[in-house]
């Protein structure tokens, strides 16, 4: 099973929620910790993952739908392995609506560079690939233009491919 498999599994699954799309990251610029930090946990993998509620299957007799309900919540988490484990921690975790900027950093290349700016946090990543940012991107703008009503986050510095130009 690979991570993002895994990840779904142990992480949304048991909350009743489906992963809609994820990116393992590094940060860009270390974070400023404001204090001596002692007996840190190693070595890690970060994942940046996008959930919400399951669609919901409504049966008719011999006939199953899928409804095109708008999950009530999504968010976005972020999720961690540390080295020598096969488990996944959850992290951090925003909803969706918090999300305020999407910054794809060069619309004119490839990049694997992205930062995301929330009501009360920023932060700056790099995707493993610059085609996994993308997929991410793409995937994190349509749950956005389908999902929130009001508000939604700006979307800069991203190619037209991503935001289906």
């Amino acid at each position: 099973m690979n991570a993002k498999s895994a990840i779904s599994k142990e992480i949304f699954a048991p909350r009743d929620e489906r992963m809609l799309g994820a990116v393992q990251v590094k940060r860009r610029t270390k974070k400023k910790i404001p204090f001596l930090a002692t007996g840190g946990q190693g070595e890690y993998l970060t994942y940046i993952c996008l959930s919400g509620n399951p669609f919901h299957y409504i049966f008719f007799s011999f006939i199953c739908s899928v409804t095109n309900k708008k999950p009530s919540q999504a968010s976005i988490t972020k999720v961690k392995q540390f080295e020598g484990s096969t488990t996944f921690v959850r992290r951090t975790q925003w909803m969706l609506e918090q999300l305020r900027q999407v910054n794809g950093i060069d619309p004119n290349r490839d990049s694997p560079e992205f930062d995301l700016l929330f009501e009360n946090a920023f932060d700056q990543w790099v995707a493993s690939t610059a085609s996994e940012k993308c997929t991410f991107i793409q995937v994190l703008h349509h749950t956005c233009q389908r999902y929130l009503t009001d508000k939604k986050p700006e979307f800069i510095n991203c190619q037209s491919k991503i935001m289906g130009g």
